[in-house]
């Protein structure tokens, strides 16, 4: 009897706690098990939202890269050549012109085939094509009626394709209307094929567990691509699915999920998913089942321990718990109290080897992100433009045709140094007056390419070539201010290089009197191509000399373009 008594709530302090807690914390539980579901169920739509946007945005972005490079190389072929058009009127420069098409097609293993329509109704590119069909294609009749924009047409056959197998296969078609810049008529049209199966790579998903549908739609929401044709109600869902509110991802209407992944980049296409929303909610109901049962469980073992500890071993948890709320708001030291041999020693030896752990970690976290640090910069200096190579080559194949060895020569040495910069990994810091070095042998190469177009000045303080700079920095903002406002420019241009000390920072300012550009928005997409080497050239300062160094360009239309570079003194 007398050990009966003992275990009375009145008697003991374990036993009433463990009844405290039971009551107290079983209500709880139940109450929030009960209301938990719909709140549940909202965690996992959002949940789930941000991931699939996530997913959905990495396709978006690796689609919109084709995207954007075939947008950009159908709009600048007819700069690279203004007679490019006039070459298929001439069989024998038409076969040129198809060897000129395959070092594009080459060079992008997601481009199937290139086809050029001039005025005059004649056809040429990669493959050979049938001009009635072509003309009568889908894609042609688009592209006719756009205003010079990228335009889509959904994936089927290339049927005016001459090669009978290649005509069955399943291609994305894009293309384009060339304008001539002076006279503003229409110089004729590029067409560009994608493979689908390289569509389906991007969209397809090993494992669907929501019997998510995922879509291609173009910039007007009409399906492109659908990897599931069994989905017949797909289109109708897409057509009854209201705009999605400024900034917002998803939206729930008629019981699916609806998510978009904006890219970065302009949306002549992009990939949108539906999910069930039934099938989320599966899910919910299987969390608030098994929230309940591990919740009494729980409840069952803490009543039991409870009814074990006595009031004189919760005196130092709870000191214990006091300390490490208290932690964080001072240095990570070990908890420095009388130990004992039983749970109470054990448990503040345990959090003192925590404490050492969590010191390790930090310690590793901090050089694994100095690691991760170095190889992003490595990344970065690795990246050199294609089109500087492939056009330098190309330049150099006819000029060694034409017999000119000693252009050759000179170009193949010039080229030969930049391309051994380059590759120095392991001395991404030089100093100004080997990068301006390096920038010269590269002008040099232009001004052989072009001939009494480009004029350079150099206003460099001779105290400044000492100091230090990214390695080849300078040359993507000089290939850049080449390209886009010496080169449209008519008649010659001049670039500027100027260098100076300047309150405690050097600064080098690049300035041309090319053709300039209006003031873009930051996030307008528009000009985004010809702002990659300015984006490389910036995260590489940054991540090297810190946030307040890196590029700034100013450009007015038709006055010309200034990026300065600030580095530390």
């Amino acid at each position: 009897m007398t050990k009966l008594a003992s275990l009375l709530p009145g008697r003991n302090i374990s036993v009433r706690l463990a009844l405290y807690l039971f009551l107290m914390n079983g209500t709880i539980l139940i109450v929030s098990s009960a209301i938990g579901y719909p709140f549940i169920g909202n965690i996992i739509k959002e949940n789930t939202a941000y991931y699939a946007e996530h997913y959905i945005r990495s396709m978006n972005n690796e689609i919109n890269f084709y995207i954007q490079d075939i947008d950009f190389m159908t709009l600048s072929l007819f700069f690279l050549d203004r007679n490019l058009f006039g070459l298929l009127n001439d069989d024998v420069r038409r076969i040129e012109l198809q060897s000129y098409f395959d070092g594009f097609k080459n060079s992008r293993d997601y481009i199937d085939d290139i086809f050029l329509v001039n005025k005059h109704l004649q056809v040429g590119g990669t493959s050979s094509a049938y001009r009635d069909k072509l003309i009568r294609s889908d894609i042609y009749r688009s592209i006719m009626r756009s205003e010079g924009e990228l335009v889509v047409s959904p994936i089927g056959p290339a049927g005016f394709v001459m090669n009978t197998d290649k005509a069955k296969e399943q291609v994305l078609f894009l293309g384009r209307r060339i304008k001539s810049p002076q006279t503003n008529e229409t110089e004729g049209v590029v067409i560009v094929t994608v493979p689908a199966n390289r569509i389906a790579q991007i969209i397809a998903k090993e494992e669907k567990r929501y019997d998510e549908t995922i879509l291609l739609i173009d910039r007007n929401a009409h399906i492109i691509y659908n990897p599931n044709p069994a989905d017949r109600d797909a289109a109708k869902r897409l057509a009854n699915m209201p705009p999605l509110s400024p900034g917002a991802s998803y939206r729930s209407q008629d019981g699916y999920l609806y998510i978009t992944g904006k890219s970065d980049g302009p949306n002549t296409m992009e990939i949108v998913g539906f999910i069930p929303e039934k099938a989320l909610l599966k899910d919910a109901a299987a969390i608030r089942n098994i929230q309940i049962a591990l919740n009494l469980g729980m409840l069952l073992i803490a009543m039991t321990m409870a009814l074990l500890i006595a009031y004189r071993f919760l005196k130092p948890i709870i000191q214990l718990a006091y300390y490490m709320r208290q932690i964080g708001n001072r240095e990570w030291l070990p908890y420095r109290a009388k130990t004992t041999d039983d749970e109470i020693g054990f448990l503040i030896r345990c959090f003192n080897e925590m404490i050492d752990r969590l010191q390790d970690s930090f310690e590793r976290l901090a050089a694994e992100q100095e690691k991760k640090k170095q190889a992003e910069m490595r990344a970065l200096q690795a990246q050199i433009n294609p089109h500087f190579i492939f056009n330098t080559l190309n330049t150099i194949r006819w000029l060694a045709k034409m017999g000119r060895g000693e252009q050759v020569f000179e170009m193949i040495t010039s080229m030969n140094e930049i391309l051994v910069g380059a590759f120095q990994l392991n001395q991404p810091i030089i100093t100004i007056g080997e990068e301006i070095g390096y920038l010269k042998r590269y002008i040099h190469i232009q001004q052989m390419v072009h001939p009494d177009k480009i004029e350079v000045v150099y206003e460099l303080d001779e105290a400044i070539l000492n100091k230090r700079i990214a390695r080849l920095c300078l040359q993507p903002l000089v290939e850049n201010t080449i390209l886009h406002g010496i080169l449209p420019k008519s008649g010659p241009g001049t670039i500027r290089i100027t260098g100076r000390a300047e309150e405690g920072h050097v600064i080098i300012a690049i300035a041309d009197d090319g053709v300039g550009s209006p003031p873009l928005p930051p996030s307008s997409g528009k000009g985004e191509r010809e702002r990659v080497g300015l984006y490389n050239v910036d995260k590489r300062l940054k991540l090297y000399f810190g946030e307040a160094y890196g590029v700034r360009l100013s450009s007015a239309e038709g006055k010309g373009t200034t990026v300065t570079v600030a580095l530390p003194e």
